[in-house]
């Protein structure tokens, strides 16, 4: 009869210890998903626009989502590129002859 009282025991200790864990765990999961669902992915250190060496901006408009950059010089005839941060990616690029 005591052996059986000591089974019975060890499966309440063990399905106790069961759902401990396991509320530890489902919290621990909600609170990182809770905690990281505000966080903006990071924006790369440096961002390439594909433009020929010797080009500058000289001028910087932002509309909406996207950045508007006007760059002249670098061999090429003065143009303008778009530029959506969010993406970290050229959109298009508009020639200004």
């Amino acid at each position: 009869m005591t052996d059986k009282l000591k089974i019975i025991k060890y499966i309440v200790f063990l399905l106790t210890f069961f759902f401990f864990f396991g509320t530890l765990v489902l919290l621990g999961t909600i609170f990182k998903l809770v905690r990281n669902s505000g966080d903006e992915p990071a924006m790369p250190e440096e961002i390439f626009l594909g433009e020929p060496e010797g080009s500058s901006i000289r001028s910087m408009i932002e509309s909406g989502d996207n950045l508007y950059f006007l760059v002249k010089d670098g061999g090429k005839s003065d143009r303008v590129i778009v530029f959506n941060p969010e993406k970290a990616q050229k959109i298009s690029e508009i020639k200004l002859n």
